[in-house]
């Protein structure tokens, strides 16, 4: 057997604000090139990253850059590529994807000097026509996801794979559900070998290799010494996910294919399994320790190869494929991330700069339409949209984050001479209200338990907490009839929200935890 690491970059990543870019890098992408380059010279591996991962890269580390068109050049590495600024595809119409994954193109040329073969493609994401996107830029390879492709239906409503379909699907599935009730073997095919036979595709252009959650996801809680998750028993799950039928040609499996950014540091992991949204973006010290292990117990049961050799020359299954429109990975929908209240907020404001810019598209110079394409498709970025604000989790979208989008979208409407705002249904008020309302009760709940019960330090602060969410609630600034959200509108009372979440010691954000 084959093993295949997918180290997923994405300075796009929600919660995490510019100005700790380069610890991102420096602390995640460098330590991965430098021990690859270092203590694994002879290991293959892929790392991805969209095109603003690597020009931001190129502008704040060129040096960290250097180290990983260095390990592309000795073909140790191998890059695969996304959308510019990690957009959910299937949110979007075809050519605005298009435009997208043509930007990042653009930007691999220019710093890497070349375009890869392989595509990521955000949150596993599917719509149709997320496949003729891959191929009309020049990608050959594509990863998705194993749960997608057991739990999908063909064209006609044929389950691809029925036992799975069966105790496996997911109706109406809000966030993400890492529940697994089919026991899959350990000779499962369809983690072994490519797919080529893809619905609404002929010829056999393109092929896919599907990654699993009942592996990658243990990886991520590998690296994050999860309770439970000993390297022992990664190389053991691993193991059984490797046993092949005789006379079967060698597979090849993803054994990690996630944010790169939790190896070297804790990325989301507090926020995502700890319910701790203070304690994100930390240095892990163990970090090369736990991947030189994994690397190093892995080659005793196959060598590591890249997606491309994988998808080239691993015998593929005539099996036909497909995935039902609006799935994304970890069992959520695509719509998941366009139903959040940023979301919401920001939509139609999109659709009528998109509209303007289809009408007059023809009249613009060619360099001033691009560039709207450009700043238009950066607002869609999905991370700035992210994470959804529910009762079982009442999570805020970063400051940072949503104001990558938004003055890319002001750039876009600029560009364009203005629309019609009056148009827009949207009310900024309403939107901070249904994102922070949820938070601003925990902290108020446990300041008047630390006014009650607290130290003299703790009653100190929690008075504090409490006139800040009193500042936090107050959108009288924000005139009424408003259509869009300025960032320093949100930010302020974001930060506030924050800042009085801290002082209270923090707050359980996820009620079902």
């Amino acid at each position: 057997m084959k093993y295949i690491t997918i180290l997923h970059a994405n300075l796009n990543y929600a919660y995490l604000p510019e100005r700790r870019y380069e610890f991102v890098i420096r602390n995640s992408y460098e330590l991965i090139f430098d021990t690859f380059r270092e203590k694994l010279p002879k290991d293959k591996y892929v790392f991805e990253a969209s095109g603003y991962t690597i020009e931001q890269m190129a502008i704040k580390t060129p040096d960290v850059l250097e180290k990983l068109k260095a390990a592309i050049k000795s073909g140790q590495c191998e890059f695969m590529g996304s959308p510019y600024a990690h957009p959910m595809l299937p949110n979007f119409p075809e050519e605005d994807g298009t435009w997208s994954i043509r930007f990042s193109n653009d930007a691999y040329k220019k710093y890497l000097g070349m375009v890869p073969k392989s595509f990521w493609n955000p949150e596993c994401g599917w719509r149709s026509y997320v496949k003729n996107q891959v191929l009309n830029n020049g990608y050959k390879y594509l990863l998705q996801e194993f749960e997608q492709y057991s739990r999908s239906v063909d064209a006609a409503g044929q389950p691809l794979r029925p036992e799975i379909h069966a105790v496996e699907k997911i109706d109406n599935s809000k966030f993400y559900n890492f529940e697994f009730k089919y026991d899959l073997p350990g000779d499962e095919r369809g983690i072994h070998f490519p797919f080529k036979n893809v619905e609404g595709l002929k010829g056999n252009p393109l092929r896919i290799y599907l990654r699993t959650d009942r592996i990658a996801v243990f990886g991520v809680r590998y690296f994050m010494s999860h309770p439970g998750h000993s390297l022992e028993k990664y190389l053991a799950l691993i193991k059984k996910y490797s046993a092949q039928k005789p006379g079967e040609p060698e597979g090849a499996m993803l054994i990690y294919a996630d944010d790169a950014e939790y190896v070297g540091t804790n990325a989301w992991y507090k926020l995502k399994y700890c319910n701790d949204p203070d304690q994100i973006f930390e240095k892990m010290p163990d970090a090369q320790e736990k991947l030189i292990a994994l690397v190093n117990g892995v080659r005793k049961f196959g060598q590591m190869t890249t997606f491309e050799d994988a998808c080239k020359n691993v015998p593929a299954l005539e099996d036909k494929i497909t995935f039902v429109d609006n799935m994304a990975w970890h069992g959520g929908q695509a719509s998941n991330w366009s139903g959040t209240p940023m979301a919401r907020l920001l939509r139609p404001w999109q659709d009528l700069v998109r509209a303007k810019l289809k009408k007059v598209e023809s009249k613009l110079d060619p360099e001033i339409a691009k560039k709207v394409w450009f700043h238009l498709t950066n607002s869609y970025n999905s991370d700035g949209q992210w994470p959804p604000t529910t009762k079982a989790s009442p999570h805020i979208i970063y400051p940072f984050n949503y104001k990558y989008n938004f003055e890319n979208l002001l750039m876009a409407e600029t560009l364009l001479g203005g629309v019609d705002r009056s148009k827009i249904d949207a009310d900024p008020r309403q939107t901070m209200k249904e994102i922070f309302t949820m938070q601003q009760d925990l902290v108020l709940e446990k300041a008047e338990k630390l006014l009650k019960s607290g130290n003299a330090k703790q009653k100190k602060n929690a008075a504090y907490a409490k006139e800040l969410i009193k500042r936090s609630r107050d959108v009288s600034s924000v005139p009424p009839g408003t259509k869009v959200l300025y960032p320093s509108e949100y930010e302020v009372r974001a930060e506030a929200l924050i800042e009085a979440r801290k002082l209270v010691g923090g707050i359980i954000v996820a009620g079902d935890k």
